[in-house]
């Protein structure tokens, strides 16, 4: 028993963070509150070309175009 105590066990290493550069903490976090709007938008502009090229059966060209989107919400909102 008394060995024991004599016996010292190494202490463990303890690794040293580096601290994070104050650049990158901004540009992480930018990158964190800008991933969801962009991922959002991505996913409105993809389901744009699906539902109106492959299941509309129309030219790509008029996806992005104010007077075809103009012309949609005419029709989903008129009085008739």
């Amino acid at each position: 028993m008394a060995e024991a105590e004599g016996k010292k066990e190494p202490k463990a290493k303890k690794k040293k963070k580096r601290p994070v550069k104050k650049w990158k903490r901004v540009v992480l976090s930018l990158c964190k509150w800008l991933a969801i709007p962009v991922s959002c938008l991505l996913a409105v502009s993809i389901g744009m070309v699906i539902g109106y090229v492959y299941l509309g059966k129309r030219p790509l060209d008029e996806v992005y175009e104010v007077e075809t989107w103009r012309h949609i919400y005419d029709l989903v909102f008129s009085q008739t």
